[in-house]
């Protein structure tokens, strides 16, 4: 499974491999209330990546693998 995180006030976003969705969704709510600055994933190419926590715009969550992109079947 693969999280999409959107940072704020860029026109990027993040993908990131995930093993767990409950444990993802943890991890964000730990974070946030714990007033942590820097949240550290790997992305889906293996680069280390840190996200400003106070500018997570968006967690999309992306199940299917096999997902089209654009016209393709």
């Amino acid at each position: 499974m693969r999280a999409r995180i959107g940072i704020a006030d860029t026109g990027r976003e993040i993908e990131v491999e995930v093993e767990d969705l409950k444990e993802l969704i943890k991890r964000l709510e730990t974070a946030h209330r714990k007033g942590t600055a820097m949240l550290w994933f790997r992305n889906a190419k293996g680069r280390d990546i840190g996200i400003p926590l106070m500018r997570v715009a968006f967690v999309e969550m992306i199940d299917d693998p096999d997902q089209a992109v654009g016209f393709a079947r």
